[in-house]
């Protein structure tokens, strides 16, 4: 929501939203100091908080050095170490996103940090894939988490931005699987819906969009006016539209929302 106007919060507040969970996002530009991270940080975990509030939202937080952003040094490695300042308040529920963009060491690199930090708070993860090459992130994802002993805590591990060439292989992991929809490019509702007909609900949560290029922050009750019209049953719909990502964020003790 850090790059979405007031306007969007009053179309989710009517579209009947009444808690989102948002991912550490790049900034749009490349970043220069520390502070940036910081001043981001901040204002996702205080003021967009208060924003959501304001129009009956509930707001949650997933804090991390986004994969787009983990290449420079020595800014990222310097970024790692003052997020520590902020993984324990309130509102943060998991470290993310993280993972890969470009699938280069550096980027490797920030991602097994950021694991490590995840693994040693005992915090939920939110991993990336990269928008290019997907099947490749996925299998490097594979591998860092089977590397580091990860493959027995896949409940408490989101692999987000999934297609129909990874859907498969993230749930035969054992991982929650995101989509994420767009209205025109990547995943589209139909494309996200023929995805759930052909792989089932258990795991599956859909994600909304929103971002600086076109996207859109009501995909999710988009999808489930898409699914309602194919003939999908409300609880089907309410599974994978909004109970299969509270069963995942719920594991962490910060999130306090309850329906």
């Amino acid at each position: 929501m850090y790059s979405r106007t007031t306007d969007d919060y009053q179309s989710m507040s009517k579209a009947g939203i009444e808690v989102i969970v948002q991912p550490s996002f790049w900034l749009g530009s490349p970043r220069t100091t520390v502070g940036t991270f910081e001043d981001y940080w901040e204002h996702m975990i205080s003021f967009e908080t208060q924003r959501s509030k304001e129009f009956g939202i509930d707001h949650y937080v997933c804090i991390s050095v986004n994969p787009k952003e983990s290449t420079a040094r020595p800014l990222a490695l310097n970024a790692l170490k003052a997020m520590s300042e902020y993984i324990d308040r309130d509102r943060v529920v998991a470290i993310g996103e993280i993972g890969y963009n470009l699938i280069n060491d550096l980027e490797d690199e920030l991602f097994q940090m950021q694991l490590d930090i995840a693994t040693d708070k005992k915090m939920l993860t939110m991993i990336h894939l990269p928008h290019v090459n997907k099947k490749e992130g996925l299998k490097r994802t594979e591998s860092v988490l089977k590397n580091k002993s990860l493959l027995d805590m896949t409940n408490k591990i989101l692999i987000d931005h999934n297609t129909e060439e990874t859907i498969e292989k993230t749930l035969e992991i054992g991982c929650w699987a995101g989509l994420t929809v767009y209205p025109v490019t990547k995943l589209s509702p139909s494309r996200a819906i023929d995805i759930i007909e052909k792989n089932g609900l258990e795991k599956i949560m859909i994600n909304s969009s929103a971002d600086w290029g076109v996207s859109d922050p009501l995909s999710v009750p988009k999808v489930a006016e898409e699914m309602k019209k194919r003939g999908f049953r409300t609880s089907d719909i309410e599974k994978v539209t909004f109970y299969n990502a509270f069963e995942f964020y719920k594991q962490s003790t910060k999130f306090l929302w309850r329906p």
